[in-house]
């Protein structure tokens, strides 16, 4: 029973701190880059995982990619089976998410930030800055 209340304390401040990132800090996080040159990003947040030339010859994409595997602890209750309707069980598992996000950063030959965009299901930030 002590590792039932361990795990759900567990799983409550996973929860608690994940309500503090949105997708709308992510939003306000990255259009302040916009106009600011990318080697300061870089200088930042890191070299990009890939980049590529876009077919007009004049931007350049910068690409960053995140994956994480996610498990949370789940919990599930059972009643009936071989020993007749009265026999009740719990089982404890996990739930597995893939959580993902790709940045794309464009940049113009001046190395300035002209827009970005993102897609996967974990686009999030903690601090709109």
């Amino acid at each position: 029973m002590k590792t039932f209340y361990k795990t759900a304390i567990a799983a409550v401040v996973i929860l608690l701190l994940n309500a503090c990132a949105s997708h709308e800090n992510f939003v306000h996080k990255y259009n302040s880059w916009v106009g600011k040159d990318i080697n300061t990003f870089i200088s930042r947040v890191g070299y990009p995982d890939r980049t590529y030339t876009l077919p007009n010859n004049k931007h350049t994409v910068y690409v960053y990619e995140e994956s994480r595997i996610q498990s949370y602890p789940s919990m599930s209750i059972g009643y009936g089976g071989f020993y007749g309707p009265y026999y009740g069980g719990m089982s404890y598992g996990s739930d597995i998410e893939q959580q993902t996000c790709k940045l794309f950063l464009e940049v113009n030959k001046y190395h300035k930030i002209i827009r970005w965009s993102s897609r996967g299901n974990n686009c999030v930030a903690s601090q709109p800055y």
